[in-house]
């Protein structure tokens, strides 16, 4: 099912309860945009996923920096060049402290923030522009029924 921003999908169920002369008729209207809820939760989901996975490249290569490690060896190597093309925005913000072949890269602590705060700033975006909220509506009537 397709919807349009405007369009809103509804459900109606109509419950009657009959005591002798007494009739109680409740008319219930929901809304049934579950599906696009479900899309919008996907692409949220998403969108952690990728920034997630971002700050773990940046946290591995932070901590790869930190033990020294060798930069000739391949894994080491792919790690750092998948991670400069992010890093290299916050390049020379601040000095890195280094001891012999240990690097602590606040620049890439400094990234993590960011792209953290972008991440976030998608998702609330996201929700804000396209979530609506599941509405219902109950109008109940009580009526008499003489014979």
């Amino acid at each position: 099912m397709t919807l349009d921003r405007d369009q809103i999908a509804r459900r109606k169920r109509v419950v009657v309860h009959e005591d002798g002369d007494h009739v109680h008729e409740e008319h219930v209207v929901q809304n049934v945009n579950l599906e696009y809820r479900e899309a919008i939760y996907k692409v949220v989901q998403f969108v952690w996923l990728l920034f997630g996975g971002l700050e773990a490249l940046i946290g591995i290569r932070i901590i790869l920096m930190l033990i020294g490690a060798n930069p000739a060896n391949w894994f080491t190597a792919f790690v750092y060049q998948l991670s400069q093309v992010f890093l290299w925005p916050f390049q020379n913000i601040v000095a890195n402290p280094a001891f012999q072949n240990h690097v602590l890269e606040i620049t890439s602590f400094i990234a993590i923030l960011v792209y953290a705060l972008i991440g976030w700033a998608i998702v609330r975006l996201v929700w804000v522009l396209f979530y609506r909220a599941p509405t219902s509506q109950v109008t109940t009537y009580d009526r008499e029924t003489r014979d």
